[in-house]
């Protein structure tokens, strides 16, 4: 990472700044077993990498910088895997490094990510000439071994030498001692077979080596704990042991419980990892290669995938065929014959698969089998983007076509008024890559505007009934339909739903709400007796489809409408004028011809932001923050208070770090930091990251996410509209 030449960030841009930008993956052997790594980013405008990745694993390891300690997206993507239940471990990484505290991250982990963490290892430190703390290697607690990796600079040799009372560095033997009783009394706690070990051996000392692994395993399993590792990856101390940690305390498939798949009318099925049953997959990520064309990134449930199969895709029922099947080395590849089940690997040749879809083979009557799909939260950016000149249209058109299936984080759609793309995302630093693959990646010459908010539209106190009849020729064929539709605002705590953009869509489409009348009968022919055998789910789909177009687009500045329920209570139809295409089109026109001349209002993005702060630059982060980002403090309080839910009676072993602290358990945390809750609109929050940072000397951080999308005073709304206008 330091130097630019990591495997696993191969982008040129992940180089350049040194930071994960797409999650990459690997395959390796390790002590006989195969481990399938995800690397995936720790910026917050790449969290949709995090949430995909994550629905996948069958585990997790958690990398905490020893400086830092516990950041503030630390806490986002722990709460993403808390959802998914991912067995954990964490390695406390750069223990290498000036102000490295072991201890104190190690707490931090108790009252910021609220869990238990199991120290199974302890740094080795030595002050040299000058007086520093230098990491020389590590202990196990478990074994009650010392390693270090002198022997070679590479640090692929480990030496182990046994920790006794006799070893050179005074205190270490008594500190392991402490630290490896802590471990198993927290064992005893937590696991009754251990604690009948401990009850009958009546040592901490005489519990083997396994039966603490056995038992630290099953408590990482069941997510009662996360065992703690430390190192410094930069000079290879403390990655071997890592990855045996991996295979001895994380999940294999079949230790996780087995995924249910949704099938038609509520019902739900069990997806047993087996080779012997039915193949079933979930495509996770797609990214566009110049050679191969769309790479789908996919974990295979069940059965398994063979090369040359032909699919069938349950979200957007479609058939699909298999190419070729490769297992991925970061940027590099390998053809391999097939993909079992619990394993990951790529597709070659499906055509329009997207994140997030179910595949299973095309001659499986589950056609519509469907496992739980990846949650994309929505974009609250967005810049326009033009081509040089009217030869580079088309690159930049099939340019964002596969940028859009690569990050389904990323939405683009044209302005009707002016004519103009425009590209939403998750952030500033989010478009600003997008803007860079678009011109180094993909070679496009396009030209990106200034960044700007994605507000909403929405209606406020009015109840609209409406119908609507839709009648037009189309290249000598007429079209017509006609539509009754009710809207009602909701209420500003309903969120509504996430895949109808906060809305919420109600179709009574029955035999009954839906009239059909007399045919003409002078145009009977089989295109017309076609047409008329729509079934009420084509109906509903076509209607649904229409209502949703026309949501995107709201009448005040083109921005999507959310906040509302929109009940379609009934449909007439005229034979064979009533095509799908009518069908679809009466609908968005009816919702946008009702909400003409209403009391509409827009709707800005609203941030829940917590900051980090020292307490001695408190007062100027709350001013600016409640002063012109015109923000809504909701609380403030001591890092280290955030869980009240924690079991005080569970004592955690807390490795003392040198000069700044202690192991004694009453001993407080140094200098704690402050934790500022707030509301502030997203609008005023625009390179705050650069403002916090000179406020406060660089020692304070935030993170934030969209919490809801509140009201505009008449005033910003004006402004807003003159901007945007």
């Amino acid at each position: 990472v330091d130097d630019g030449t990591t495997v696993m960030d191969y982008l040129k841009q992940e180089r350049e700044r040194g930071i994960t930008i797409t999650s990459a993956t690997i395959t390796f052997a390790w002590r006989n077993y195969r481990i399938n790594l995800i690397d995936t980013p720790g910026h917050v405008d790449f969290t949709v990498e995090v949430e995909r990745s994550i629905r996948v694993l069958d585990g997790a390891v958690t990398i905490l910088d020893a400086v830092s300690g516990v950041e503030a997206q630390t806490q986002t993507v722990w709460a993403q895997a808390n959802r998914y239940n991912v067995p954990r471990i964490a390695y406390v990484n750069k223990m290498d490094r000036v102000g490295a505290r072991f201890g104190r991250t190690v707490r931090e982990m108790r009252y910021k990510l609220g869990t238990t963490p199991l120290v199974c290892q302890i740094p080795v430190i030595q002050k040299d000439n000058r007086g520093n703390s230098l990491l020389c290697g590590i202990v196990d607690l478990l074994d009650m071994q010392v390693l270090d990796w002198n022997k070679d600079p590479k640090g692929s040799v480990i030496n182990r030498t046994p920790l006794t009372d006799k070893y050179p560095i005074v205190g270490l033997y008594n500190e392991a001692i402490k630290g490896r009783s802590c471990l198993i009394e927290t064992l005893s706690e937590m696991d009754d077979n251990m604690l009948d070990l401990f009850l009958s051996a009546e040592d901490h000392m005489k519990i083997s080596v396994e039966d603490a692994k056995q038992a630290l395993r099953r408590v990482t399993l069941n997510g009662k704990a996360v065992p703690v590792f430390c190192g410094a990856s930069f000079r290879n101390i403390g990655v071997q042991p890592l990855i045996d940690a991996v295979v001895d305390y994380l999940p294999s498939p079949l230790d996780r419980p087995v995924p249910i798949a949704s099938l038609s009318d509520n019902e739900s099925v069990e997806i047993l990892p087996k080779e012997n049953e039915k193949l079933c997959a979930l495509a996770f990520k797609v990214i566009h290669d110049n050679k191969r064309g769309p790479m789908v990134f996919v974990r295979v449930y069940s059965g398994k995938l063979d090369n040359h199969m032909t699919l069938y895709n349950t979200n957007i029922h479609n058939k699909e065929r298999v190419n070729k099947l490769l297992q991925m080395y970061a940027n590099d590849v390998e053809e391999i014959s097939l993909i079992t089940a619990g394993n990951i690997g790529v597709i070659i040749g499906l055509k329009e698969t997207r994140t997030g879809d179910t595949l299973i083979q095309f001659n499986d009557s589950r056609k519509s089998l469907r496992l739980k799909n990846i949650d994309i939260p929505a974009p609250v950016f967005f810049r326009v983007v033009e081509a040089a000149g009217i030869s580079e249209e088309k690159p930049l058109e099939e340019a964002l076509k596969n940028i859009l299936r690569e990050d389904p984080s990323l939405h683009v759609h044209v302005d009707k008024d002016s004519g103009q793309t425009l590209i939403s995302g998750m952030g500033e630093l989010h478009l600003e890559i997008v803007k860079d693959r678009l011109l180094n990646d993909f070679k496009v010459k396009a030209k990106l505007g200034k960044m700007r908010i994605s507000y909403r539209e929405t209606v406020i106190n009015d109840k609209i009934d409406h119908t609507y009849l839709y009648e037009r020729e189309i290249m000598g064929k007429r079209l017509k339909a006609q539509i009754s539709l009710t809207i009602t605002p909701l209420h500003e705590n309903d969120q509504g739903s996430f895949n109808e953009g906060g809305n919420i869509i109600i179709l009574n489409l029955t035999k009954k709400t839906i009239i059909s009348d007399e045919l003409d009968q002078s145009i009977n022919n089989q295109e017309t007796s076609e047409l008329i055998k729509l079934s009420i789910e084509e109906i509903s789909n076509a209607v649904y489809t229409g209502i949703i177009s026309s949501l995107y687009r709201g009448p005040i500045l083109g921005f999507p409408i959310t906040r509302l329920s929109i009940n379609v209570h009934s449909l007439r139809l005229f034979g064979a004028e009533s095509t799908k295409t009518a069908i679809s089109t009466c609908a968005s026109q009816a919702l946008t011809d009702a909400l003409k001349g209403r009391n509409l209002v827009l709707l800005e993005p609203l941030m829940n932001v917590n900051i980090d702060v020292p307490e001695e630059y408190l007062g100027v982060v709350l001013g600016d923050l409640t002063g012109t980002r015109r923000g809504n403090v909701l609380g403030l309080e001591t890092s280290g208070n955030l869980f009240d839910n924690l079991d005080n009676n569970i004592e955690i072993y807390v490795p003392p770090d040198p000069i700044f602290f202690s192991s004694n358990k009453n001993d407080k945390i140094v200098n704690p930091k402050k934790i500022i809750h707030a509301h502030v609109p997203l609008s005023t929050m625009l390179g705050y990251s650069s403002s916090l940072r000179s406020l406060t000397g660089g020692t304070a951080s935030f993170d934030m996410s969209l919490s809801s999308f509140g009201i505009i005073s008449d005033d910003r709304a004006k402004a807003v509209i003159r901007e945007m206008q």
